[in-house]
């Protein structure tokens, strides 16, 4: 089904940096899986367009981002995950290590509660915190 995701992205390190967008996009579940598909622009070079597809499997998430730039990261609780991550400039190494992983879904959409922190070479950079909420848009109802 057709959705509107707000995306709310909190990062904590030295400070704390706060952003949010509102993207179409598509939702659906299957057996207790869910599955959000959407596409997004890189702010810092606004060519470049990645498509994003995000699974809840209990509590594991994996965020996939093909396109223009890639990476796969996998977010469970306790457990430290590696990605690459493509970046404009280039490719980092970092580790997910999952902190948090809530999720409600029902027929009208899904709301998403992510809190990781990222790694370098084994030290915290930062803690994050990611919100997602995915409601039927007005044309589906």
């Amino acid at each position: 089904m057709d959705v509107l995701i707000k995306i709310n992205a909190t990062i904590r390190s030295d400070s704390e940096e706060v952003t949010e967008s509102l993207v179409r996009g598509s939702y659906y579940r299957k057996d207790d899986d869910l599955y959000l598909f959407y596409e997004g622009v890189d702010e810092e070079t606004p060519g470049l367009i990645t498509r994003h597809r995000i699974v809840v499997s209990g509590n594991c998430v994996d965020i996939q981002r093909t396109g223009a730039l890639q990476s796969k990261m996998r977010i469970v609780p306790g457990e430290l995950n590696q990605c690459e991550y493509e970046t404009p400039y280039g490719t980092l190494e970092m580790d997910f290590f999952g902190i948090t992983v809530e999720s409600e879904a029902d027929d009208s959409g899904m709301k998403l509660r992510l809190v990781y922190e990222i790694r370098l070479a084994d030290v915290p950079v930062s803690e994050n915190e990611l919100l997602i909420e995915a409601t039927v848009a007005e044309e589906e109802k």
